[in-house]
């Protein structure tokens, strides 16, 4: 089989949009859809631009709800990629495609955030690796919450495929995602009207330190790999959307809450990074067949 097909959106700090295993469609895309990068001015514009894709990150200052004057999900997503560059080298008879890029959260008396992002796949193995590397180049600790939205549709995620985690707790976030408690492992098929359903999960991770969250899909014998490193992403929620206009679902390796700055700073959890401190997260992304 071959690898796997993504689009890079540089006008979206690098994310990944569309993407495809043997034409099969793997990411969720909203109906808003690919578009450019839009200013922040700390309200509902994230949810707004929200085009879906296999990975939008959220951050750099805020995760969740709006929160200390941030906007939902902060500003990363909504911010272009600059020195943008794309090698191509050949590893052990195989292509290997690298793209690399620096995004910036900056103004111009106050908190400096870079992030150097390193994306790398090859030709024959569907796998798609991330490293960011994060650094604080203000002169203040800043906060730095962070959380990859690894987005899911149809065909994969639909009707019949199954989510599998390793939890040792599942935590819904609300009373409607109480209600689906018994049944967050199983995709439904769309219910017109159904309202979001977010679960945190306690994942044990590998003799290597990584988690893993797979969804399954028996009919299409395809199953879809998320991975990533627990060591500065402890933390992984799960985003239910069972609505039939939005049908989606999100597995997302985070260092935070979903509930904004303020309640994890209340909670003694908001992630920081002191002057001149730099922080490496990696996740990978990946596609089996499966007999």
């Amino acid at each position: 089989m071959g690898g796997m097909d993504i689009r890079l959106l540089p006008d979206r700090g690098l994310d990944v949009g569309a993407a495809w295993f043997a034409g099969i469609p793997l990411a969720w895309m909203s109906v808003v859809g690919e578009s450019g990068p839009v200013p922040s001015r700390g309200g509902n514009e994230w949810i707004e631009a929200f085009g879906g894709g296999l990975f939008v990150t959220c951050g750099l200052r805020n995760v969740g709800v709006s929160s200390e004057g941030h906007g939902q999900h902060g500003r990363y997503s909504l911010l272009p990629a600059r020195d943008v560059a794309v090698t191509r080298t050949v590893e052990g008879g195989e292509m290997v495609l690298t793209a690399t890029a620096v995004i910036e959260e900056v103004s111009a008396l106050g908190p400096h955030l870079r992030v150097e992002r390193t994306l790398r796949t090859r030709t024959g193995t569907c796998l798609v690796e991330l490293t960011d590397v994060t650094t604080n180049l203000g002169t203040e600790p800043e906060a730095a919450p962070l959380l990859y939205h690894c987005n899911l549709g149809v065909p994969l995620s639909e009707e019949g495929a199954r989510v599998e985690i390793d939890s040792e707790r599942v935590i819904p976030r609300d009373a409607d995602a109480e209600r689906g408690l018994d049944r967050w492992m199983l995709r439904s098929g769309p219910i017109p009207g159904a309202k979001e359903m977010v679960y945190e999960h306690v994942v044990r991770p590998d003799a290597a330190g990584w988690g893993k969250a797979t969804v399954v899909n028996e009919r299409l014998g395809l199953a879809f790999h998320v991975r990533w490193e627990q060591g500065e992403l402890p933390r992984f929620h799960q985003w239910v959307h069972p609505a039939s206009r939005i049908y989606a679902l999100g597995l997302e390796p985070a260092n935070c809450s979903l509930m904004g700055r303020a309640a994890d700073r209340a909670a003694g959890t908001l992630p920081m990074l002191l002057p001149s401190q730099p922080r490496t997260t990696r996740l990978h992304l990946s596609v089996d067949p499966i007999a």
